[in-house]
């Protein structure tokens, strides 16, 4: 079924033959329930994830469930709601924050979920029960995405969340599929298959389809790139928040080196060597790495110099700009 027929008008899509964007009529209706209840002083949690697997479609159906039942809740109760790069945060620990930022009844996506698949679940748990007793009050939707259901803690899985979208790949690594699980459903689904992984071990309420683009609204093109731009930024700076201390300081020392030995006129790197407390061959190690990382950054200029690349272009990534990820 189309919706937003204002909002999506011909054009909007590439191929796209009729105003409004699309979702499955059986997704929509099991959503619209959502949307009615919301403004009952309630609080939802969906997840959406990828059948252990990555780059299935996650991202794609979160932000096009976040659109519609950001659209359905507009048209059931009068609100003048938007859906945009802004309703997403990718770290647990952001969640509160991006919450208390958006309205009542907002739709916010935890994207990626990844913290709760790793090491540091046990954080994040906590994290997010923290998140469930501040931010009930919002009466918010919140979407979890990660690879993996088996992987998610049994509290989330079985107790706060509502609904579960598992997308998977069809065919020859074709996008565009998932199965739907409600709440009851999902609970068995968890029991039964967590041992295993097995998600055959219960039986989905119905399968749907999905289209390979973003939903966003107002300024999609805008929102798509300015998500882009907070996704790539936050997997290149992924690894700076786990760094232990002495990493930290060999960092900070690397850039300390640098930018004196290339500040200083007359300085030799043997000078500057003994008077950091370190060998040459180190001192030149730490030109070495700030100089290729130096590079890196330019890289991402183009023309004048003054316009950065933060997103990836789509003639080597054309799945990513098409919004499949």
């Amino acid at each position: 079924m189309k919706f937003a027929e204002d909002i999506f008008p011909i054009g909007t899509f590439k191929g796209q033959q009729t105003a409004g964007a699309y979702i499955d009529g059986t997704l929509a209706s099991n959503l619209d329930i959502l949307a009615k209840k919301i403004t009952n002083d309630m609080h939802f949690c969906g997840l959406v994830t990828g059948h252990d697997g990555v780059r299935n479609g996650k991202t794609t159906v979160a932000s096009q469930i976040g659109t519609y039942l950001t659209w359905k809740i507009n048209q059931l109760h009068g609100t003048n709601l938007t859906f945009t790069d802004k309703n997403i945060v990718m770290q647990g620990k952001n969640l509160d924050k991006t919450s208390f930022e958006n309205p009542q009844h907002s739709v916010i996506v935890l994207d990626e979920g990844d913290d709760l698949v790793t090491h540091g679940s046990k954080q994040l748990a906590v994290s997010l029960k923290r998140y469930f007793r501040k931010c009930g009050q919002l009466n918010q939707i919140l979407i979890l995405i990660l690879p993996s259901f088996f992987e998610l803690p049994k509290f989330f899985a079985l107790n706060r969340t509502h609904f579960l979208i598992d997308t998977k790949f069809h065919g020859e690594f074709e996008r565009g599929t998932y199965s739907f699980y409600s709440s009851r459903n999902k609970k068995l689904l968890y029991l039964k298959g967590k041992r295993d992984w097995n998600y055959e071990a219960y039986k989905h309420d119905f399968g749907g389809a999905f289209t390979g683009h973003y939903y966003f609204f107002p300024d999609l093109e805008g929102c798509v790139r300015r998500y882009k731009d907070k996704k790539r930024y936050d997997l290149e700076h992924d690894d700076d928040e786990n760094q232990t201390p002495q990493q930290i300081k060999k960092e900070l020392t690397s850039q300390l080196f640098s930018k004196v030995y290339n500040n200083l006129d007359g300085v030799s790197v043997d000078k500057l060597s003994k008077a950091f407390g370190v060998c040459r061959k180190t001192g030149f190690t730490y030109l070495k790495e700030q100089k290729q990382k130096e590079n890196t950054t330019l890289s991402g200029v183009v023309g004048n110099g003054k316009e950065e690349l933060n997103i990836l272009s789509k003639k080597d990534n054309a799945e990513v700009e098409d919004g499949i990820e």
